[in-house]
């Protein structure tokens, strides 16, 4: 019951955070909250990328969006992109740290999570060209296989760096 527990819950806040910090963004950014509905209206598929997009991007870029930017370059365009890129899935892998009966039900609890998130994203990618296209105007990635080997990179190197908090959460009980 614990790793259901850890994993239900760590999926639905990871979901939950991306989503409301992509309206937030698109509300206070720029570009606006009519560019998030055009790109709806475009590819319907495209709310899986804002519903599961952080897992794409690794702590570094999401460090670079939130610290780096601003100070050096004072562009604060995706200063709230790069909080939420960093928010989900640290707050995911609490609660999966949280609600886990064993180290191994946490880590395995946002694992699943990791890697549903990345198998949702590529998914996408593989059913729509426009989904493709902005993993390419966002990250750079062209084609289908390199979208395919930096979401697996990006999902491993997040299952690592996050599962540190899972793991840290845990409560042991020392007699």
């Amino acid at each position: 019951m614990g790793f259901g527990k850890a994993f239900l819950l760590s999926l639905v806040a990871f979901v939950g955070l991306n989503f409301i910090f992509t309206i937030l963004y698109y509300l206070l950014s720029p570009v606006g909250f009519d560019d998030l509905l055009s790109s709806i209206k475009a590819a319907p598929l495209m709310i899986l990328y804002y519903l599961f997009g952080s897992i794409v991007s690794i702590p570094f870029n999401n460090l670079n969006w939130l610290v780096i930017d601003p100070l050096l370059n004072n562009n604060m365009d995706n200063l709230l992109l790069g909080l939420g890129y960093l928010i989900a899935p640290l707050v995911a892998a609490i609660l999966a740290g949280n609600f886990g009966e064993s180290k191994l039900q946490c880590f395995s609890g946002w694992l699943l999570t990791a890697i549903i998130s990345s198998v949702v994203v590529i998914l996408g990618a593989l059913l729509s060209l426009t989904f493709q296209d902005t993993l390419d105007t966002t990250f750079g990635w062209a084609s289908f296989q390199e979208i395919v080997a930096n979401i697996t990179l990006s999902c491993l190197i997040n299952i690592v760096f996050y599962s540190f908090f899972a793991l840290m959460i845990f409560k042991t009980e020392y007699y």
